[in-house]
């Protein structure tokens, strides 16, 4: 089963894989630093003072792990992450990012559900957000005999 260590190491790699996408965002720091917009959930950051421009990818590491049946008879422990887009252009769109993104995410042997794309509404202050689900089996293990 998977431990802490294999589960930061995932999203260090995942983080870090997205990051090489064409489109993404930037943070602007209080401090004048600039990097692209992808984190990883935490309180407190970006910190106060950031701004966020273009397209934001954000990450949310599964909690737990979940058993599941497998085809072959066995059981599987499956990890499932969240990752919100956020489009903070009104005048852009999280559309040209997902199909690259799912490409990615299944080179990576995730299996994607895209959610649904959820429209800026500048009027009350909404941007476009869309939330997809990514989940991959950590460990399977077979019923003894087969």
């Amino acid at each position: 089963m998977g431990n802490v260590s294999s589960l930061n190491d995932e999203i260090i790699a995942l983080k870090t894989a997205i990051e090489t996408l064409a489109g993404l965002g930037t943070y602007l720091f209080p401090t004048g630093q600039t990097l692209k917009a992808v984190a990883v959930a935490k309180p407190n950051f970006p910190p106060a003072g950031t701004q966020t421009q273009g397209l934001e990818v954000v990450i949310i590491p599964a909690e737990e792990l979940t058993v599941t049946p497998m085809l072959n008879q066995g059981m599987g422990w499956v990890r499932s992450h969240k990752i919100t887009l956020k489009q903070w252009d009104n005048q852009d769109t999280t559309l040209k990012i997902i199909e690259p993104l799912i490409q990615l995410l299944m080179n990576l042997n995730y299996s994607v559900n895209v959610g649904l794309r959820i429209i800026p509404n500048p009027k009350i202050g909404n941007i476009e957000t869309r939330n997809l689900t990514i989940s991959k089996t950590i460990v399977s293990r077979r019923k003894h005999g087969n």
